[in-house]
């Protein structure tokens, strides 16, 4: 009987560490997202914010990348991936349905900023971007993320 109290132990301790290794996955997955999200929200604001070259259709591809991407992005946070290495706070979980909505908001926004590039008018371009940051990306990182140190 012993052996197998002993064998189940270690079977249970495996999975606790299957556990762990499959959150800090999930977290290590969600912050590349997001790292990439930065790198497409740098590359649009250098081109309408800063003027810095570039063409209306690469704003346009890049929140088309991210307006297809906000859609997964409450996968991205599993139960159990609030600890760890990482600066997303208990109350995503704790209000999962307002996270949710947030997401959708963030899409839209996304979505206006794809047809407003498409459009060709620059201030509208850079007006929705504005509010992407603001409401989308911003709606969600105020209540949801911790500042950084």
């Amino acid at each position: 009987m012993g052996m197998r109290i002993v064998g189940l132990g270690v079977v249970l301790g495996v999975l606790a560490i299957a556990g762990v290794a499959t959150a800090q996955d999930a977290i290590k997955a969600r912050q590349a997202e997001f790292k990439e999200f930065g790198r497409r929200m740098g590359a649009i604001k250098d081109i309408v914010i800063d003027k810095k070259g570039g063409t209306l259709a690469e704003v346009a591809a890049n929140a088309e990348h991210i307006a297809g991407k906000i859609p997964q992005i409450p996968s991205w946070f599993p139960n159990g991936s609030d600890r760890g290495e990482t600066r997303a706070l208990p109350a995503i979980w704790q209000n999962f349905a307002d996270f949710e909505a947030k997401a959708k908001n963030a899409e839209e926004l996304a979505k206006a900023l794809v047809a407003a590039a498409k459009s060709g008018d620059q201030a509208a371009t850079a007006q929705a971007f504005g509010k992407l940051g603001q409401e989308g990306c911003g709606g969600c990182h105020r209540p949801y993320r911790r500042p950084e140190n």
